[in-house]
């Protein structure tokens, strides 16, 4: 599929697939929860309602800034534990409450 046609079918403007896909973007973003939720819902995903549970609860953020924290160099960008589990979720086809973050170091 390509990032406009995505952009068409999650209903968002034709260049925000590239921002939330590309770090070395200027103007990288993180989609808010709503729009995460329909691109992923284009792509024929599923998303389970504990997810939405955990995407609720969170507070929308704006990434654009590539100066926060949330960034490191400026090319990868820090995920919450919720987020990385909710992502972990889909990516998976299983429960939120099924995933188990093992942090070692």
């Amino acid at each position: 599929m390509s990032r406009s046609a995505l952009a068409r079918a999650a209903n968002i403007h034709g260049v925000m697939p590239r921002r939330y896909e590309e770090p070395d973007c200027r103007e990288f973003a993180k989609p808010r929860a709503d729009t995460w939720i329909a691109l992923n819902k284009a792509l024929g995903y599923d998303v389970p309602d504990e997810t939405l549970a955990a995407l609720a609860q969170e507070e929308p953020t704006n990434s654009t800034d590539m100066d926060t924290p949330s960034t490191v160099s400026g090319v990868i960008k820090a995920l919450t534990l919720a987020e990385a589990k909710a992502g972990l979720a889909i990516t998976f086809g299983v429960n939120i409450d099924q995933i188990e973050i093992t942090i070692r170091g």
